[in-house]
């Protein structure tokens, strides 16, 4: 690796290969062209080039690319991966990743500049400072005149997509009791949700806002980190019977675009939640279609009580436990109780059944699709536009191998809400069993760039996804990563173990494959994945299952 530029060139230009980091414009190049990187994930790569050859841990690299922030492991992960996909081939010989440790930028696997150097002359000395040196300062001059023209002529593209991205970051609880929380997060939720059902915005999920809940940065400094345009930021205080709101709307560089005060009833949460919604978006100066303006105005109930019980319930679904899932399972009863019309209680019920199936927590799992497949139902009758019930029929289509019928209700839910993380990784799971490899990827890559916090099957969908092309370090982070948040998706070690094992590391897809046998003595390797449609990739997976051990020669 070389450095450039005089004598501040080690702080402006670092070059490895053919590629060049420019730090002073903020840019990668790959033989002068530009690679196009979001903010941090240049960050991250400027610190692997400034450290070569050495084993930088994830909490060193988190912690001088995101000073005094809290973020997941996630966000890391995504831009490692965004790194090697940009650099091409050598993205995972320059990145290597240390397991359990970190990463490493192995500088001499940088591909090679082949371009010749031209030998000094003296001849082509006088040609090019007694000839051309003149013709140089002729079209400076020219240049001088024409542009400031060219300019008006032609604006650069933006630094952002065409569609604006936004994160409504979580409402501070500036409240007498801190019991009620939730109320705070339930309107940011809420927000989001509404937010993410005009197709010409990007909106981050609340997995992907919730780590900066209570954060002092300044104005638009998250947004930065999660490479967004906008942020919404603002408090909220509940009493009985009032309830406040300030909220702003501020852009990346801390320019406060809109703010607003509100002070209403809270039976007149959802008029003020519609109210917040349509002034951000007449901010943005979006396009909001009839169609859309109508979907967010829809009133979900009459009962505060009972969204009040849906809102305590939604953390046991976001972060589910066993006892979680049965409290939220009655909470939500109690809300269709007093609103047996509330369409969003009833999707939430069955969503309940379908964590509990997932898990593995079902004594009966057939009748807990059946119950899933139920709630659904009686969520879309009151309620066609429930992206929840949606895709909670998806799941169940899913589980049984009705791809066909899945899919007509996830392309529903994403037309609805074109934002929902949960509907796009219910398509890149399905596009994975229809044998759909690359475009699986890439919807799991986008479901995940709105929502860090996959869950459990996503990210095991993500994981096979990679595993099927070759992209075994890939599939191996994101299965590692699954493992330690999610500890009882035990479907997640089989991927583990056979992405270790066509890595040739033989001692840990060994001993991955023991816990397997020993957390569950009657694991069939022969019966997973039965799910594809397509034998070669069957014949892939099962491949890496004979080199584990998990799988007999010949089967």
């Amino acid at each position: 690796m070389t450095t450039t530029d005089g004598d501040n060139a080690a702080e402006q230009r670092l070059t490895f290969g053919r590629y060049v980091l420019d730090q002073r414009r903020g840019v990668l190049l790959l033989d002068g062209r530009e690679v196009v990187l979001r903010p941090k994930t240049f960050a991250v790569l400027c610190f692997l080039v400034q450290h070569p050859d050495r084993l930088i841990s994830k909490e060193e690299l988190l912690a001088a690319v995101w000073p005094n922030l809290v973020v997941t492991d996630d966000t890391l992960v995504q831009s490692i991966g965004e790194l090697r996909r940009a650099l091409g081939d050598t993205g995972t010989r320059l990145i290597v990743t240390v397991p359990r440790r970190g990463y490493r930028f192995e500088v001499a696997e940088a591909p090679p500049d082949r371009r010749k150097a031209r030998s000094w002359h003296p001849l082509r000395f006088r040609w090019k400072y007694g000839i051309l040196a003149p013709l140089a300062v002729g079209i400076a001059l020219a240049a001088l005149w024409l542009v400031p023209k060219l300019r008006d002529a032609a604006d650069p593209a933006p630094v952002h997509a065409a569609k604006p991205s936004i994160a409504v970051l979580p409402f501070e609880n500036q409240g007498e009791d801190p019991a009620r929380e939730y109320l705070a997060d339930g309107l940011t939720q809420d927000i989001i949700n509404s937010l993410g059902r005009f197709s010409a915005l990007t909106v981050m999920s609340w997995n992907a806002v919730a780590p900066y809940k209570g954060a002092a940065v300044r104005p638009g400094e998250i947004a930065r980190v999660l490479a967004v345009r906008y942020q919404v930021e603002g408090s909220v205080s509940y009493s009985d019977d009032r309830m406040r709101i300030n909220a702003q709307l501020v852009d990346v560089q801390g320019r406060v675009l809109w703010s607003a005060r509100f002070d209403e009833a809270p039976i007149d949460v959802f008029a003020l939640q519609d109210r917040i919604t349509r002034e951000i978006a007449g901010a943005l100066a979006i396009r909001v279609t009839q169609f859309e303006q109508t979907r967010v105005l829809a009133k979900p109930t009459a009962s505060f009580d009972a969204y009040d019980f849906v809102l305590r319930a939604r953390p046991a679904l976001q972060r589910p436990t066993r006892a979680g899932i049965v409290e939220a399972r009655a909470l939500l009863r109690r809300a269709i109780e007093l609103d047996p019309n509330y369409a969003a209680a009833h999707s939430a019920l069955g969503e309940t059944f379908h964590v509990a199936v997932s898990m593995g927590w079902a004594e009966s799992p057939d009748e807990y699709w059946k119950r899933v497949e139920k709630h659904a139902n009686d969520a879309l009758r009151l309620d066609e536009s429930d992206v929840r019930a949606r895709v909670l029929l998806a799941r169940r289509f899913i589980a049984y191998n009705r791809y066909e019928e899945a899919e007509v209700q996830i392309s529903r839910a994403i037309a609805i809400n074109p934002n929902d993380a949960d509907a796009l990784a219910g398509r890149g799971n399905i596009l994975v069993w229809l044998g759909k490899t690359d475009d699986a990827i890439e919807t799991l890559e986008l479901a995940q760039r709105i929502d860090p916090e996959l869950n459990a099957f996503d990210r095991f969908a993500l994981s096979l996804g990679y595993y099927l092309k070759g992209r075994y370090t890939a599939s191996i982070e994101q299965a590692e990563l699954n493992q330690r948040k999610n500890s009882d998706a035990r479907f997640n070690d089989v991927i583990l173990a056979a992405a270790y094992a066509q890595s040739n590391r033989a001692a840990d897809a060994a001993r991955v494959a023991d816990n397997i046998r020993r957390s569950d003595p009657t694991f069939d390797a022969a019966a997973f994945g039965n799910k594809f449609l397509n034998p070669k990739d069957l014949a892939n997976l099962r491949e890496g299952l004979r080199k584990a051990g998990l799988l007999a020669p010949g089967q």
